[in-house]
């Protein structure tokens, strides 16, 4: 009796160490803990219904919305490490739109969207619709001609509110009616909306929702002598008959022709937007283009291949040192910097930031 005791004892003993053994990896290795600021799946699946709620967005199927979502993360995951990698590297932070640097980017309503069907959806220059027979004479200013270093024709108030295009292809319909609207504004003191769904319906040259030139818009307002307004002529945001008694009659802004800046050329066309509102063509084919939300976009983007229509009602050459335009927009003001984006100006290749420069034109009374 007297021995069963220190064998108990040793046993216990036994039991302890080799428990201790069996913890001692866990307790040396515990498991790695998930990153603070990475989210879970179920964290990021109650993000992603708030934004559908925010953006009205509905699926016809489960399958497409869990698509939807696996696309949306994606872009979620590139907004982050944007952001990350400019607050390293500007110092700056990126949330400081107002000191212009470098751009940045932010969730908006193109996020369950890939680049390649954002660019399908919602861009609209197509270079294989029909150009002009009798394109508009290019027509140069005189370097003498007034240029202030800074203009902004929203100021003025010849800029009428950020409008939307929807997933119609309609961006070269509207960017033409934004130099029409300032045109008219600068002429007569009236800011009147025009429509852009007289040309969407109307214009032979160009392809409706598939996409069309603004060249070719200006061209077919000029040769009624005007455009009738958007509250008479709304936009639909599909191609429909074409109304030809307000195509030719219910005219709200008069138009007598159109210029073309000479390409290539950015004095010639600051000389151009000193004047007035100019359409432009640009390139848009990248994922910081879709979430751009503020400061100077300098790409990625080609010179060579655009894919947009945009109006330039402004430019500065000596804010801060830095030189931009103001490019006015169709994608809601939910989009940029409340619908505009700032691009560089001036650059050492001819056809400007994202091909800016190849194409302007602007309508003429």
């Amino acid at each position: 009796m007297a021995s069963s005791k220190p064998s108990s004892y040793v046993m216990l003993l036994l039991s302890i160490t080799l428990l201790l053994q069996v913890l001692a990896p866990a307790t040396a290795n515990p498991p790695e803990k998930r990153p603070s600021c990475e989210k879970s799946d179920r964290e990021m699946r109650f993000m992603f219904s708030q934004w559908m709620s925010k953006y009205a967005k509905s699926y016809s199927c489960p399958e497409e919305k869990e698509k939807r979502y696996q696309v949306w993360r994606t872009n979620t995951d590139f907004i982050g490490g944007f952001r990350s990698q400019t607050d390293l590297s500007s110092g700056v932070g990126a949330f400081a739109p107002q000191t212009f640097t470098d751009s940045f980017v932010g969730m908006n309503r193109f996020g369950d969207l890939n680049i390649d069907e954002f660019v399908q959806q919602f861009t609209g220059f197509n270079a294989t619709a029909a150009f002009q027979a009798h394109p508009p004479p290019i027509t140069p200013l005189s370097p003498h001609s007034w240029r202030p270093c800074c203009v902004d024709w929203r100021s003025s108030g010849a800029v009428t509110g950020i409008k939307n295009q929807g997933a119609c292809a309609s961006c070269w319909a509207f960017a033409a009616a934004a130099a029409i609207e300032g045109l008219h504004k600068i002429k007569t003191g009236e800011l009147v909306s025009v429509s852009e769904q007289v040309m969407v319906d109307c214009d032979t040259g160009s392809f409706g929702c598939a996409g069309g030139h603004s060249d070719t818009a200006l061209s077919l307002v000029a040769s009624r002598g005007g455009v009738a307004s958007e509250e008479k002529y709304p936009y639909t945001g599909a191609k429909g008959a074409c109304d030809v008694g307000k195509l030719l009659f219910d005219h709200s802004a008069s138009v007598s022709g159109f210029a073309a800046v000479p390409p290539n050329d950015e004095g010639q066309l600051a000389l151009a937007v000193a004047r007035q509102p100019v359409t432009v063509y640009i390139d848009v084919s990248a994922q910081e283009f879709q979430f751009y939300k503020g400061g100077i976009y300098r790409g990625p983007c080609s010179s060579s291949r655009v894919n947009h229509a945009v109006t330039i009602v402004g430019y500065c050459e000596n804010f801060g040192g830095e030189k931009y335009w103001i490019a006015k927009n169709s994608w809601s003001n939910d989009w940029g910097d409340q619908g505009y984006i700032y691009l560089p100006k001036d650059v050492w290749w001819p056809q400007g930031a994202c091909g800016l420069a190849t194409s302007p034109f602007y309508p003429t009374v």
